[in-house]
């Protein structure tokens, strides 16, 4: 019997044809589509920092950078009561349209009472009704209780959606009824079992719903302006339309136009670092089950 203390050569991993080359492919495509996104980002940001001279000169450098736009924005008009008012409305509609689904949700997926599914799918029909049929309509509405121009008409119509009724319902049915069951012979209700087991489980689509309804009625434009006549109550958005002065002007102040735009994005890009990972979480989850 002959033995050798020699290791015996490992087999060779083998790559499938193309991988190394779809890989490398895959990430440059990923780098170019970042770079499309993040161009008029960075558009806004120089053309802010520049001089109204300079903004259409081949020649204007960013550096150094001059703030006169941000603080003629935030000075020059009454812009911090506009951001102020969109805070407002925008906190309020995010909680607010964000507890009435997780409520609607957990009615439609555990609940049983008759006509559930008819009524869930009319829930799922106003998701086909333009937002702009419902403008009128509103509008009437407020005019005869005497609300336009208030706070409440700039809340009410947005607290509640049919898109973050139909997303949590769907996530909420994916979790385990015995988990309901057991808490049932612990002696749990339904609001409990709710607060306690429902709602803990489904946070990452909750962070989505409340993501989406923020950036949504943050950028909301067409309804402020509608239903708002003072300039106590108009919120960000109609802001920056003030900003655009002397639209006759050889040159308009674009510059001004932009740094309001940089203000406008800093609340979404907040909000968005806070929920990204359970926003990741939360459309992906659907992958895994």
């Amino acid at each position: 019997m002959v033995t050798t203390d020699r290791a015996l050569p490992l087999p060779e991993e083998r790559v499938a044809p193309g991988r190394a080359r779809r890989l490398p492919l895959g990430g440059l495509v990923l780098v170019v589509l970042a770079l499309v996104v993040l161009y008029p980002l960075w558009e806004i940001a120089r053309i802010s920092l520049l001089d109204v001279e300079e903004v259409n000169s081949p020649d204007a450098a960013v550096w150094p950078p001059t703030f006169r736009a941000y603080v003629e924005a935030w000075t020059g008009v009454a812009f911090p009561r506009y951001f102020l008012n969109s805070v407002v409305v925008t906190l309020a509609v995010t909680v607010g349209s964000t507890l009435t689904a997780i409520l609607a949700a957990y009615a439609f997926a555990r609940a049983t009472f008759p006509g559930r599914d008819v009524l869930f799918l009319a829930v799922i029909g106003t998701l086909m009704i333009p937002n702009h049929i419902t403008l009128i309509p509103n509008y009437l509405t407020f005019a005869k209780v005497g609300l336009l121009d208030t706070f409440v008409c700039l809340i009410l119509p947005f607290l509640a959606s049919g898109f973050s009724v139909f997303f949590l319902r769907q996530h909420m049915m994916t979790i385990p009824r015995s988990l309901d069951e057991a808490a049932r012979m612990d002696g749990a209700g339904p609001w409990m079992i709710l607060w306690t087991i429902i709602v803990p489980l489904s946070w990452p689509a909750i962070a989505v719903v409340a993501l989406f309804a923020f950036m949504s009625q943050w950028n909301e434009f067409i309804w402020p302006l509608l239903a708002t006549t003072s300039e106590e109550m108009r919120t960000v958005q109609i802001g920056l339309r003030y900003l655009l002065r002397d639209e006759e002007a050889a040159i308009p102040d674009w510059p001004l136009v932009m740094a309001g735009t940089m203000i406008t994005l800093v609340p979404l890009l907040i909000a968005y670092v806070f929920a990204e990972r359970h926003l990741i979480r939360g459309i992906t989850m659907g992958s895994f089950r």
